[in-house]
This record gives structure tokens, C-alpha cells and sequence, in this order.
């Protein structure tokens, strides 16, 4: 998975946390093809909100009119709880 890439070894936990939320909102064929959230509580995943791992990423950074608005980041993740990636 990560060898074939240019990202650090130090990104591997990162890597199977990933890969582990992405089995965790796929539809099971076993509950008619339903996701264990949908399940759970009634609710539809949202589907557009799914990025590749390690792809290129921008940040909002807010220092000041004349300074840069982005920096530049690698996507991990996404943040429990809330509606934000792991930059």
C-alpha cells in the first residue's frame, strides 16, 4: 500500500485507520446492503465527502492580507466527531 508511494513510514497507523473507516461505512450485503451506521441510527453516509489517502491538500491559514491563504498538506484522514479531514 505505502511502498509503492513517496510518503514516510511514520503515515502506516494513518494508512489503517483509513482503511478501517472505510470497511466500517461499506455496505453490507448481509444487512441487505446497508452500512452498520445506517443501521444504527437511520442516517445515510455521505459519500462526497471521501478523499484518496495521501493526496495533495490545501489549508485556509489567515495571517494576513498580503501573506499566503493556503499551505500546502497531505490528506490522512478524517477527524472523529467532526466535519474536518487529517491534513
Amino acid at each position: 500500500m505505502l511502498s509503492n508511494t513517496s510518503l514516510p513510514k511514520q503515515f502506516w497507523a494513518e494508512a489503517i485507520n483509513i482503511a478501517c473507516y472505510l470497511v466500517n461505512i461499506s455496505p453490507s450485503t448481509t444487512i441487505n446492503c446497508k452500512t452498520l451506521e445506517e443501521m444504527w441510527s437511520g442516517s445515510r453516509i455521505n459519500y462526497s465527502i471521501l478523499c484518496v489517502f495521501g493526496c495533495l491538500a490545501y489549508t485556509h491559514v489567515n495571517k494576513g492580507k498580503s501573506e499566503p491563504r493556503a499551505k500546502k498538506c497531505t490528506f490522512l484522514g478524517y477527524q472523529d466527531g467532526v466535519k474536518g479531514y487529517r491534513l
